[in-house]
């Protein structure tokens, strides 16, 4: 029995970031696939067609081996491409063999929790492959975060991002958004924390530093938020790898009595460049719980965050090279008892292919639901269903991802998409 590759494509979208679908066709039948955000993607495709035209689709681990060695000296934007060929080789075979990814796998939890990212007050605003802020058609119908970002000359985070304070960044707002979201049935909600307060100090931002009045402002949004929804729901914060070790320690500190279940990516020692000795230095600071991983590349890598006492894991499985390297990640989270709870920003493609591993992953706590405020998220995909729930994904027996691309939907937002 053999399943032979007869195309690859690839389109690059702009939604609240850029997302890039891959279809690998075997004949008629193909398989459906998403790539993290890069510059680029699409540019790559000539150069993976010729890899993989011909090759056996159900020989995935000889296709990963391949595409492993073939860019060995490219470095680790090729695992956002690597990632979406994996994803819709999985699609493809489950499609085959008329089985869902998830019984493929061995899973066995069919319900998916799922955490919802709120931002800040309102939804975030949109963002390319760079992570600069951009104006999509679509987004004057989002109910989204706005005149926070002054200079649209720089990154939308980080040290360089030029911002003022909004009262979209006031406890008020956060404790609404919690309250919004709870009663949409998320048991689990996450917020940035890296926003301005009424005292920004622009001298501060680029050394990472922040006043104690920011800090204690920043711990009465926590505190907002924790007071809105009381004691049944998660609450995580997101600080964007932004700040000093003393400041991120110092935050960590103000909002440990409001019990967040985890901070994420306080400092900047895990961006696309590693310095994983920082976070042995913070979680000796930190009670909190530290998560981190969503720049993170193969189970390669996260073997290396083991003994830095970082107690959450959370690999972009468009990134970190696909459901078959997640499955590695999830073992290995698994044989030392650490949480493994995916980063996922991207459509409904990259989060039912999170949902599939989260399946079998062992020591699964959720899944990150990162487009609450487009528009269009459910419509672009068939067959029509709400994706997720009341803070659920439920997985069926329908074959492969369980979800396809409605071509024609698609077609209302980016007319000149062809996949």
């Amino acid at each position: 029995m053999e399943l032979r590759i007869t195309d690859i494509r690839a389109q690059s979208v702009q939604a609240n970031f850029e997302w890039t679908f891959v279809k690998i066709y075997a004949g008629d039948l193909y398989g459906v696939g998403e790539a993290g955000h890069a510059p680029g993607l699409v540019n790559m495709l000539p150069s993976f067609r010729e890899l993989l035209v011909g090759e056996d689709a159900l020989k995935i681990r000889r296709i990963e081996q391949k595409l492993r060695w073939a860019t060995h000296y490219s470095g680790t934007t090729t695992y956002h491409f690597i990632s979406a060929i994996n994803i819709a080789l999985y699609d493809l075979v489950g499609k085959f063999l008329n089985m869902p990814i998830w019984r493929l796998l061995g899973g066995y939890r069919d319900k998916i929790r799922v955490y919802v990212d709120a931002h800040g007050g309102k939804g975030l605003e949109a963002m390319n492959s760079l992570a600069m802020p951009v104006e999509p058609a679509w987004l004057g119908e989002a109910n989204i975060e706005r005149s926070r970002i002054i200079s649209a000359n720089n990154p939308i985070h980080g040290r360089l991002s030029i911002e003022k304070w909004n009262e979209d960044y006031s406890p008020e707002a956060y404790a609404g958004r919690a309250k919004e979201l709870a009663g949409e049935g998320f048991t689990a909600i996450k917020f940035d924390l890296d926003v301005p307060t009424p005292y920004t100090d622009p001298a501060l931002i680029m050394s990472g530093e922040l006043t104690l009045r920011d800090i204690d402002y920043l711990a009465s949004l926590v505190k907002a938020a924790r007071e809105a929804v009381g004691d049944g729901v998660d609450l995580m914060f997101d600080l964007h790898w932004r700040y000093d070790i003393n400041t991120a320690a110092r935050i960590c500190k103000a909002v440990e009595p409001y019990r967040p279940h985890w901070i994420e990516d306080p400092v900047p020692a895990q961006m696309t460049i590693s310095n994983l000795d920082e976070y042995k230095l913070l979680t000796q600071l930190c009670q909190v719980p530290i998560e981190t991983g969503e720049n993170m590349y193969t189970v390669y890598q996260f073997k290396d965050l083991l003994g830095t006492g970082i107690r959450v894991w959370a690999p972009d499985l468009a990134k970190a090279g696909g459901i078959g390297e997640g499955v590695k990640i999830a073992d290995l989270a698994s044989m030392y008892d650490i949480e493994m709870s995916p980063h996922n920003i991207g459509s409904p493609i990259a989060t039912m292919a999170h949902a599939h591993v989260a399946s079998m992953a062992n020591t699964f706590g959720m899944l990150e639901f990162h487009g609450h405020d487009i528009p269009f998220w459910n419509s672009i995909i068939k067959p029509k269903k709400q994706l997720i729930d009341k803070g659920f994904i439920e997985l069926s027996d329908e074959p492969g991802l369980g979800i396809d691309l409605d071509m024609s939907e698609i077609r209302k937002i980016w007319p000149n998409f062809d996949l």
